[in-house]
């Protein structure tokens, strides 16, 4: 590549890293702000706590992003799935919500990856993460189902509502991912709808990627044990953050029922993944406030839940921030030195 282009990105990268440090720095002033005024009034036992299950959640993440990724790249590694869990984490929230799916496959496209490859294993990890959230709702509503048949009967409809609507989402991408009758009804579709030659290449192009995505997907699927340690591993991770709440709850509230909450959070989970909000954001907390507030207090819902977003939310950022900091350093060393190798050439030859 000639000086120009590189000096080109080189400036292309400093300028995406302001913009990414500009709304890192909006969104401590604005969103993050009362999650840290929480921390300092919070003991250290509680944030000893909140730091170990909330960093044991990205490892526990790390295996099972691992076995998941592991027949498409033999190298591919548990710390490697962690820095996978926090690098969505970060682009999650830096783009607000929109660059969640594309972070995680460029991810595994840097790791060695095809883009369908990637595709397939995003589907198959959200898929894993949806059947241990419904699993969770469902033993949950077991346990609690007289609470709520006492005090919120219209409760239950509600939860098992968000029940069937995220196992219809498990269904969707289970049938886009495998379903060889979906893609040739998008052929057939495509052909009569796109004539001129442009098009067709493009739908060609998408008809291969979905073909490839499914033979990945399929490629996963085939060890049946491998899905069996997946789904193990996902709800190993989500036992890390649903005893969080009971932690910081149960020093202000001895007699706190730990099932009770350890339901309540599954409950919030799952409904959160299905209300109609942009990127998720406010319907956890709306839920997380409905179900906690009649047990504990308004104070005190409140305080758990700036607690809880910080260890499942912002610590995975954290984490990620540095791992793209490190990332964008190592690639502006790469150009500067490419910079300077082209001027030794030039040099040189003059």
């Amino acid at each position: 590549m000639s000086t120009k282009g590189t000096k080109i990105k080189i400036i292309i990268n400093l300028l995406l890293l302001t913009i990414i440090l500009a709304i890192i720095y909006y969104l401590i002033n604005q969103s993050f702000a009362d999650i840290f005024k929480e921390l300092l009034s919070t003991s250290v036992q509680v944030l000893l706590a909140m730091f170990f299950f909330g960093t044991l959640y990205q490892i526990v993440e790390g295996r099972s992003i691992k076995e998941i990724a592991k027949p498409f790249s033999k190298s591919f590694s548990t710390s490697d799935g962690f820095w996978t869990s926090c690098y969505i984490a970060f682009y999650r929230i830096v783009s607000f919500g929109t660059g969640t799916l594309i972070s995680e496959i460029y991810f595994y496209n840097k790791k060695g990856m095809k883009f369908s490859q990637g595709a397939g294993v995003t589907a198959l990890h959200m898929i894993m993460y949806k059947l241990a959230v419904i699993t969770y709702a469902v033993i949950g509503l077991i346990v609690q189902f007289s609470l709520f048949y006492e005090k919120a009967p219209n409760m239950i409809w509600f939860i098992i509502a968000g029940i069937i609507l995220t196992a219809l989402i498990i269904l969707f991408l289970v049938t886009v991912s495998v379903s060889l009758n979906l893609q040739v009804f998008f052929v057939k579709v495509s052909n009569r709808l796109f004539k001129t030659e442009r098009l067709r290449h493009w739908v060609d192009t998408c008809n291969s990627q979905i073909y490839s995505l499914r033979e990945t997907v399929q490629t996963i699927i085939q060890d049946r044990t491998a899905l069996i340690r997946i789904y193990c591993w996902n709800l190993l991770k989500l036992l890390c953050w649903y005893v969080m709440p009971y932690l910081f709850l149960v020093e202000n509230h001895p007699h706190l029922d730990f099932l009770l909450t350890f339901s309540f959070i599954s409950f919030a989970v799952v409904l959160s993944g299905v209300l109609p909000t942009p990127a998720g954001i406010g319907s956890f907390e709306f839920v997380y406030l409905l179900l906690f507030r009649p047990v504990v207090g308004t104070v005190d819902a409140v305080s758990s839940l700036l607690l809880y977003r910080f260890g499942s939310f912002i610590l995975p950022f954290i984490y990620g921030f540095f791992y793209v900091i490190a990332e964008r350093r190592n690639i502006l060393r790469q150009e500067i030195h490419e910079v300077k190798a082209e001027k030794k050439r030039t040099k040189g030859k003059n």
